[in-house]
């Protein structure tokens, strides 16, 4: 196989075979092919990172690329070295200042029950904190058998160390083979904490979770290389596997009042070492801004939106939706928009009923990120845009006579309705 520069093997099209019917474009992930004059598709090798997409893509065989061999081997070895265990999911639970379960808590719960399903075995959550074994009632509605439960006035307030050592010591008497946390302020720190107390692995920011059925194994998908690809990382020497995932990401699952959930309490002594004087206190309520997260419509303007005069149409159009504007990347780096805006991997994950994106091309930190999204619009110039891979309804076309066209027609239906 070639190789490029770097010396990464590339892929190959085989341009007696290629049809030129851009699949395989539309699939590359980092924009390394095009189709040259003569109709059929061209590699860039030194933009090629060797995911074998195309490969896989491809209908008529027109690209060389020998990825299946070398799976197969893994696969392989994997199967020799791991072996399938019998531990339990848990989920840490996490509460918010007002004492309530956070939403990405059930979100990880209905993923769990998931992943229990295929391992044959159990859904427990661990809960931390003052005056929460409350809490055990409502997570038995999604899907949670036990809740092992440390009450303890030092926990009344998050602190990395007490609750990092009040976790890694719930996790080692229970022994789960998987231990999932939400990716939010306090589930990134606490689960840095915890995985180097238990000494092993974790996997940041995954975007999907699975088990291996050859070896039992958690399989963690997460965007690599700057988010020009997905990874999906298994961890075969230590335990538990660890993963966050972030806020919406997950769907939660329906809630069955009639589930019924075993609470587990447990004795633990605050460690004799200086503990961090909560000095004040700043409610994330009080905080400034626009949580675009909470809207159920978002108009998302993308880099072939970036422009100031798109955004009377853009306000006018979410406004008719009851939404709000939100942004990619490079809206807000054109200081269009400030950050709070921002919808994608380095931004906010979100979950509409529905997402307009106006000019958004979809890489895929940003497709990640919408991935929660009841309904998926998407208008764009280029009809190859990525983001059509994803949306549920595609407008090809300038946005700056769509939108006018889509503001007009709502105003009619509207004016019916009233």
């Amino acid at each position: 196989m070639p190789k490029n520069s770097k010396g990464i093997e590339v892929a190959e099209i085989l341009s007696d075979k290629c049809i030129g019917c851009q699949i395989c474009i539309s699939e590359c992930p980092v924009g390394a092919i095009e189709l040259s004059s003569a109709g059929v598709a061209e590699i860039d090798p030194e933009i090629c990172v060797g995911c074998g997409k195309c490969a896989e893509v491809c209908p008529v065989e027109a690209v060389a690329f020998e990825k299946g061999k070398r799976r197969k081997i893994a696969k392989e070895k994997k199967a020799e070295r791991a072996e399938p265990a019998s531990g339990p999911v848990a989920v840490f639970i996490e509460t918010t200042t007002d004492g309530q379960a956070a939403d990405v808590s059930w979100e990880l719960m209905g993923k769990a029950v998931e992943l229990a399903g295929k391992r044959q075995s159990k859904v427990i959550g661990f809960l931390l904190g003052e005056s929460v074994s409350r809490l055990s009632v409502e997570a038995g509605w999604f899907g949670c058998q036990e809740v092992h439960c440390i009450d303890h006035p030092s926990l009344q307030r998050y602190t990395s160390s007490l609750y990092g050592r009040a976790l890694s010591e719930m996790a080692k008497a229970v022994q789960p083979e998987i231990l999932l946390i939400g990716a939010t302020v306090l589930g990134r720190d606490l689960a840095g904490v915890v995985a180097t107390l238990l000494r092993t692995g974790l996997t940041a920011d995954c975007t999907g979770l699975d088990i291996e059925e050859e070896t039992g194994l958690l399989l963690m998908t997460r965007p690599t290389f700057g988010g020009n690809i997905m990874a999906t990382i298994f961890c075969e020497q230590h335990r538990p596997q660890m993963s966050t995932v972030r806020p919406k990401v997950m769907p939660i699952p329906e809630r069955s009042e009639s589930g019924s959930c075993e609470l587990i309490t447990h004795d633990w002594t605050p460690p004799r070492v200086p503990v961090p004087e909560l000095v004040e206190f700043i409610d994330e309520s009080s905080r400034q801004g626009v949580d675009i997260t909470t809207y159920p419509a978002l108009v998302v303007a993308g880099k072939g939106a970036c422009d100031a005069s798109a955004f009377s149409l853009l306000e006018q159009l979410a406004e008719l939706l009851g939404g709000i504007v939100a942004c990619s990347r490079p809206v807000v780096e054109a200081g269009l928009l400030p950050y709070e805006r921002q919808v994608g991997q380095t931004g906010q994950t979100v979950a509409p009923k529905l997402y307009v994106g106006v000019g958004v091309s979809g890489a895929i930190q940003h497709r990640v990120a919408i991935q929660g999204a009841q309904t998926i619009m998407a208008i764009n110039s280029d009809p190859s845009a990525p983001i059509f891979q994803v949306a549920d309804i595609g407008i090809v076309g300038d946005y700056s006579k769509v939108l006018p066209e889509l503001i007009t027609q709502l105003k009619q239906r509207t004016a019916i309705h009233d």
